[in-house]
């Protein structure tokens, strides 16, 4: 499983379109190929209405729920569920 994170704007076709002018999205993908991995979170943030600003280009690989920080097990599991999990971070100024 990769972590991976991203910078994005919503668009009109964002449910936070007006709310919010960014976030730092965190990508759980239960991939075992990092390339495909980027591409697919690339693929999910654009699916929820989002603009990438910026992939970092540093990623985590996780290997056991041991790993997750206690805040992120229930985005763990989802992944494990689901192939992938998604946690947006918005922000409503450019002061945040």
């Amino acid at each position: 499983m990769f972590l991976i994170n991203v910078h994005a704007k919503p668009t009109k076709e964002s449910d936070q379109y007006d709310k919010v002018i960014g976030a730092y999205i965190s990508v759980y993908l239960n991939y075992t190929d990092i390339d495909g991995a980027f591409e697919l979170a690339k693929y999910y943030i654009k699916e929820e209405g989002w603009i990438i600003d910026d992939v970092e280009d540093d990623y985590y690989t996780i290997n056991s729920k041991s790993e997750v920080e206690d805040e992120e097990q229930e985005l763990y599991e989802e992944c494990l569920e689901y192939g992938f999990s998604m946690i947006f971070n918005c922000y409503e100024s450019e002061d945040e």
